[in-house]
């Protein structure tokens, strides 16, 4: 996890895209626990889309959105109260 400084979702968006240049091929998301936090992974997890803050992630540089096949697919092995 790295720490982010950044104060708005634009800013947050131009660290994450420096980060995931310096670290190609990897996927870079934002969390939050007192503040914003980048973690770095070689691999989406199947519950990135609910667990990272924004609705994005990095990945060489660039920010892409998750897809509807991510989040179905995040909220299909949530485990479900009934």
């Amino acid at each position: 996890m790295i720490s982010l400084n950044a104060r708005s979702e634009t800013e947050a968006k131009k660290e994450v895209a420096e980060l995931s240049r310096k670290h190609p091929g990897m996927y870079v998301t934002v969390f939050t626990c007192f503040g914003l936090f980048a973690g770095i992974a070689k691999r989406l997890d199947v519950f990135a889309p609910s667990d990272s803050v924004y609705k994005w992630y990095g990945l060489n540089g660039q920010i892409k959105p998750f897809t509807e096949a991510q989040r179905d697919e995040d909220w299909r092995r949530t485990p479900q109260m009934s």
